[in-house]
């Protein structure tokens, strides 16, 4: 892993495991995502991704397109 920063992501929609497991898949299918813990309980991703390769605008914008309302927590 090069540089990395870390993004907790607020999401709606969450209502189950799959929903989770999907939302992680959308996440880590992005380019410069290294990971990505997805949690129903929290209602929020915590995303480590290379900054040069992904924005936070990028990672609410695809999940928004998948039907998950999602917006930028602050650390």
């Amino acid at each position: 892993m090069n540089d990395s920063i870390t993004y907790m992501i607020a999401l709606r929609g969450l209502c189950c495991d799959r929903s989770e497991a999907a939302v992680r898949r959308i996440l880590e299918a992005l380019p410069g995502v290294h990971r990505a813990h997805v949690s129903v309980v929290a209602g929020r991703a915590v995303v480590d991704a290379d900054p040069a390769a992904v924005t936070s605008a990028v990672l609410v914008a695809a999940l928004a397109v998948a039907g998950y309302p999602a917006r930028l927590e602050r650390l």
